[in-house]
C-alpha cells in the first residue's frame, strides 16, 4: 500500500500546485482525481497505513472545499465538505489546527470576519513550528487583520510566515507574505514602498502569472492615480481568471474596474461592472462584497446624473444610499469600505438636492477615521465636507475641509518621487478642487476665485525629487528601446517591412513601460510648492504685467485677471465655441508645415490661420485689454494656444504656464553665460541653425553630426545656461513621458531629462509639437515640456505645432542675440518672430518672472 499511497500523494501535491497557481477549475479535478485514487486504494488494501491514508484524506478535502468556493459554490458547500475533514482530523492535532486554518480562509473570502479570527486564533501555531501549514497559517492571519484594520499585528505574522516559508524553502507561501507586506504598505498609504515589496515578492516565483497579485497590484496603481495602467492589470488578470474559473477573484477584479471607469469619468462602463461584480458575488452567497459592489453601482448612478439633474433625482438618489448605509451597518464589519462612502453619498445628494442641513448631520454619521482607511475615501469625505458647509453658506468651515484635504494630498504627493508618479496622484484631487473654485466663482470676486483655483494646481506641480536616484536599469532598457525605434524607424510602412516594425516599436514600448512601472517605486524628495495667492501675486507684479488666469467652469470660459491694482472676472462665453476655434487653428498650423505645397494653397491656409487667430483674439484677449506683459496661465487644450500669435499681442512678451509660479527676473548679460547648441539629424537647416545660434554666445560648446548622442546631450546640458536643440521631435499623446527630440542615436526621452541638472536654464526646443502636452485624468499636464518645466528650468521655447526648420532657422538665431542682449524669453520670443512675415507656432513656456535684472 506503500507504493500506491506514494502515488496518492503525487496526484494530491500536483492538486495543490495548481490550487495555489490559482487555477481553482483544474485544481478542482485534480483533487477529484486523488480522492479517487485514494478510495481505490483504501477499498483494495484495507487498514494498512490508515495514519497516512487518513492525512491525505484531510488534505485533499481542505482543497476541495476552497476549490469549490471559488468556483462559486457558496460558503455553506464549502462547508459541509469541511465538516467531513473535520471529522477525519479529530486524532491529528496538527490536521485539526490546518483545518481550523482552513475554516478562516474560508470565512474570511466569505467576508465574515468575526468567525475567521476565532477560527485562526485556535488554529495559530507554536512559535517554535516550522512547517507549510503554521507559515500558511500566519499569512492568512496576517491577510485578515489587514482587513481589520490591524496593521502593526498584521505585519509580526506576514514576517513570521515570510521567515518561516524562506527556512523551509516554500517559495510560493514566500512570495504571498513578501506580496501581502507590500500591500500593508499601501494600506498605511505608501505607495511607492508598496510596489517595491510587491515587485520582490514577484521575483521570488517567476514561472507563473499570480492573478490575484495582479488584482492587489492594480488597488495600489488606483490609489496612486495611475488609472489606467491598473485596468490594464485588471484585464489582465480577469483574462487569466475567467480561463482557470476563480469567479470569487473574477468578481472582485470586476468591481476593482468599475471603480477605475468610475474615476476615469466612464459612469456607464463603472455600472456594467459594477452589476456584474454584483450579481458574482450574489451567487456565490457572499453579501459582505455584494453590499461593496452596490456600493458602486449607486455611485455609478450618481456620477452619470453630473451637476445639473433635478432636486428630486438628487433626492432619489440620496434614499438608495441610505438604504444601503442601515443595510451595511447591519450586516457588520463594513464601516469604512461601504457605510462611510454611502453615507458621504446620501450627504453629497442632500446637499444638491437643497437639503444642507440633513445632509450635515448625516455626514456626521461617516467615520474615515480608522486605520488603513484609503487616502481616495479620506479625500472624498473632506470634498463633501467642503460641498455641505458651502451649501449651507458656512463658507469658513467649508474652507476649513478644503484646506484639510489638500493637506492630505500634500502629504500624500511629497511621497511620490517622479514627475509620472506625481500628475497621477492629481485626479484624487479633482472632486475637491472643483467643490473649491465652484463655491470661490459663486462668491463674485475674481481674488477669491483666483485663490481656488491656484489651491488646486499647485498641490500637484514641481517634481516629485530634486534629483532622480542612481539606477542604472531604466538607463539600458531605454537604450535598447532606442535601438529599436531606430530600426523601426528604417523600414516601410507596408507588407513584411511593416509587420516586423509594428514588432519592434511593441517591443520598444515594453521597455518604456517597464522603465516607467520601475519609476513608481521611487520615493518623493522634494518640497510641495506654495500656492500662489492674488494678494500675494499683486504685490509682486510690475506696472505693466497682467497675469490672466483661464477657467473651465459649467461649459464656459471664465478669465480671472490680475494686476497690480487689483482682480477682475470675465466671462468669455461657451467653452465649446472657442475649443473649436482651438482647433481650427491647429489644423490650420499643420497644413501650414508643409512648405512644399502650392503657393496658393498655401496662401489660403495662412489667411485662414489669421482668421482663426482673430476670432481667438477677439474673444478672449480683447475683452481682457491687456496692453503691456502678458503671462496666461491654462490647462488642458488652451495651455497650448500660441497666445503670443495673436495679432493684439504682435511684438508684447506673452507667457504661458499650468500654474502661477513666479521666480525673480534673471539677467544673462553682464556676466559670462554658458550655452549648449546640439544638433540632431535629417534637418536641412539644422547645422546653418547650430552655427548661428552658437556664433550669437562665447564659448558655445556644440555637439552636432554622430557626437550628438542622447547621453552625450544629456552630459552637455546639465549645468548650462542656456540650451538649445535643434532636431525632430515627437510628442506622444499616448505616452507622453516619452515625448523625444531625436539625436544621432534615436530619441532622447522626456523621461530620461528628469535626471539632467537643468535649474535655471532657458532651454529652447527648436522641434516640431514639442510643447504640446497631453492632461492626464487628474487634469495635470504632461510632456516633454512640462517635464523640463517641473524640473526648475527659467523658461522652455518650444513649437505647439509642427515647425518647419527653415522658419526655425531664420527665427532661432535673433532670438538667441535678444536672449544675449538681457530680453527675458518672453519678450525675446516676441522680438524674434516679428522678425518674419510668417505664423511661427512657438510659446514661451514657464514661471512669471517678476522685479528688475532682465528686459522685455
Amino acid at each position: 500500500m506503500a507504493t500506491t499511497l506514494e502515488r496518492v500523494r503525487t496526484l494530491y501535491e500536483r492538486a495543490h500546485d495548481v490550487d495555489a497557481a490559482g487555477r481553482p477549475a483544474a485544481a478542482a479535478r485534480a483533487y477529484r482525481a486523488a480522492g479517487a485514487a485514494l478510495d481505490d486504494v483504501v477499498a483494495s488494501a484495507g487498514a494498512t497505513d490508515a495514519a497516512e491514508a487518513q492525512r491525505l484524506r484531510v488534505r485533499i478535502l481542505l482543497g476541495v472545499a476552497y476549490v469549490r468556493y471559488e468556483l462559486g459554490g457558496g460558503l455553506a458547500g464549502a462547508l459541509e465538505v469541511l465538516d467531513q475533514a473535520r471529522v477525519a482530523a479529530r486524532d491529528d492535532a496538527r490536521l485539526r489546527m490546518a483545518t481550523l486554518a482552513q475554516e478562516g480562509l474560508l470565512r474570511l473570502r466569505a467576508g465574515d470576519v468575526g468567525a475567521a479570527i476565532a477560527a485562526f486564533d485556535e488554529a495559530v501555531p507554536d512559535a517554535a513550528e516550522v512547517t507549510r501549514d503554521a507559515a500558511v497559517i500566519l499569512l492568512n492571519r496576517g491577510v485578515l487583520r489587514m482587513e481589520t484594520g490591524d496593521l502593526a499585528r498584521a505585519e509580526a505574522d506576514l514576517r513570521g510566515c515570510a521567515d518561516r516559508a524562506e527556512r523551509i524553502d516554500e517559495r510560493i507561501v514566500r512570495s504571498k507574505a513578501l506580496h501581502n507586506l507590500g500591500f500593508l504598505e499601501y494600506l498605511r498609504g505608501e505607495l511607492p514602498s508598496a510596489l517595491r515589496s510587491m515587485d520582490e515578492a514577484a521575483q521570488v516565483v517567476t514561472e507563473r502569472p499570480d492573478a490575484v497579485a495582479q488584482l492587489d497590484r492594480a488597488r495600489v496603481l488606483y490609489e496612486a492615480g495611475l488609472l489606467t495602467e491598473a485596468v490594464d492589470r485588471l484585464d489582465d488578470a480577469a483574462a487569466i481568471l475567467r480561463a482557470n474559473g476563480a469567479s470569487v477573484d473574477l468578481a472582485q477584479a470586476r468591481l476593482d474596474g468599475a471603480r477605475c471607469a468610475l474615476e476615469l469619468g466612464r459612469p456607464d462602463r463603472a455600472l456594467e461592472l459594477a452589476h456584474a461584480a454584483r450579481d458574482g458575488f450574489r451567487r456565490q452567497g457572499n453579501e459582505p462584497w455584494q453590499l461593496r459592489a452596490e456600493l458602486v453601482v449607486h455611485q455609478s448612478r450618481f456620477s452619470a446624473l453630473g451637476l445639473t439633474a433635478s432636486a428630486a433625482r438628487y433626492a432619489t438618489a440620496g434614499r438608495h444610499a441610505a438604504g444601503l448605509a442601515r443595510r451595511a451597518g447591519e450586516h457588520g464589519g463594513l464601516a469604512s469600505s461601504v457605510v462611510a462612502p454611502a453615507l458621504l453619498l446620501q450627504a453629497e445628494s442632500l446637499a444638491r438636492s437643497g437639503n444642507a442641513r440633513e445632509a450635515a448631520e448625516v455626514l456626521g454619521r461617516a467615520d474615515v477615521s480608522g486605520r488603513g482607511v484609503p487616502l481616495s475615501l479620506r479625500i472624498q469625505h473632506e470634498a463633501v465636507c467642503a460641498l455641505v458647509h458651502f451649501a449651507a453658506a458656512d463658507r469658513r468651515r467649508g474652507l476649513a475641509a478644503v484646506r484639510r484635504g489638500q493637506r492630505m494630498l500634500a502629504t500624500q504627493r511629497a511621497r511620490l518621487g517622479t514627475t509620472d508618479s506625481v500628475t497621477a496622484a492629481a485626479v484624487h484631487g479633482v472632486r475637491l478642487g472643483n467643490i473649491d473654485v465652484a463655491a470661490g466663482l459663486g462668491t463674485g470676486r475674481a481674488d477669491v476665485a483666483f485663490d481656488a483655483v491656484e489651491r488646486g494646481r499647485a498641490t500637484f506641480a514641481g517634481a516629485g525629487r530634486v534629483s532622480a536616484p542612481d539606477d542604472a536599469g531604466p538607463a539600458a532598457a531605454l537604450t535598447r528601446a532606442r535601438e529599436l525605434i531606430e530600426r523601426a524607424r528604417g523600414l516601410g510602412v507596408s507588407g513584411t517591412s511593416a509587420a516586423e516594425r509594428e514588432d519592434l516599436l511593441r517591443r520598444a514600448r515594453a521597455l518604456q513601460d517597464e522603465v516607467r512601472a520601475r519609476s513608481w517605486r521611487t520615493d518623493g524628495a522634494s518640497r510641495v510648492p506654495v500656492p500662489m495667492t492674488a494678494r500675494g501675486l499683486r504685490a509682486v507684479l510690475d506696472e505693466d504685467t497682467t497675469v490672466v488666469s483661464l477657467v473651465e467652469a459649467d461649459g464656459r470660459l471664465v478669465a480671472l485677471r490680475v494686476e497690480r491694482g487689483g482682480a477682475r472676472r470675465v466671462d468669455l462665453g461657451p467653452l465649446d465655441l472657442l475649443l473649436e476655434d482651438v482647433r481650427r487653428a491647429r489644423a490650420d498650423l499643420l497644413a501650414l508645415s508643409a512648405g512644399t505645397a502650392p503657393a496658393a494653397l498655401l496662401a489660403s491656409v495662412r489667411a485662414s490661420a489669421r482668421r482663426t487667430l482673430d476670432r481667438l483674439d477677439r474673444a478672449v484677449l480683447a475683452p481682457l485689454r491687456v496692453e503691456g506683459r502678458l503671462h496666461v496661465v491654462a490647462r488642458r487644450h488652451l495651455l497650448t494656444v500660441p497666445w503670443g500669435m495673436l495679432t493684439s499681442r504682435a511684438g508684447r512678451a506673452t507667457s504661458v504656464d499650468s500654474w502661477v509660479a513666479v521666480r525673480p527676473r534673471t539677467a544673462v548679460r553682464g556676466r559670462p553665460a554658458s550655452a549648449a547648441v546640439i544638433a540632431g539629424p535629417g534637418l536641412d537647416h539644422a547645422d546653418a541653425e547650430v552655427a548661428a545660434v552658437a556664433a550669437v554666445w562665447p564659448g558655445a560648446r556644440v555637439l552636432a553630426g554622430e557626437d550628438a548622442t542622447c547621453d552625450a546631450a544629456r552630459a552637455l546640458v546639465s549645468g548650462t545656461d542656456v540650451v538649445h536643440l535643434a532636431a525632430h521631435g515627437t510628442h506622444e499623446p499616448d505616452n507622453p513621458l516619452f515625448s523625444s527630440v531625436r539625436l544621432a542615436d534615436g530619441p532622447l526621452f522626456a523621461h530620461e531629462l528628469e535626471t539632467a541638472d537643468l535649474e535655471g536654464a532657458t532651454v529652447v526646443l527648436s522641434a516640431c509639437e514639442v510643447g504640446r502636452t497631453t492632461t492626464r485624468a487628474g487634469g495635470e499636464p504632461l510632456g516633454l515640456t512640462s517635464v523640463l518645466l517641473r524640473h526648475g528650468v527659467r523658461a522652455v521655447v518650444a513649437a505647439v505645432a509642427p515647425l518647419r526648420d527653415d522658419l526655425a532657422a531664420a527665427v532661432m538665431p535673433v532670438l538667441h542675440a535678444h536672449l544675449r542682449a538681457g530680453t527675458a524669453p518672453a519678450g525675446a520670443l516676441a522680438a524674434a518672430v516679428a522678425s518674419v512675415d510668417e505664423p511661427v507656432p512657438l510659446v514661451a513656456f514657464g514661471p512669471l518672472e517678476v522685479g528688475p535684472a532682465a528686459r522685455d
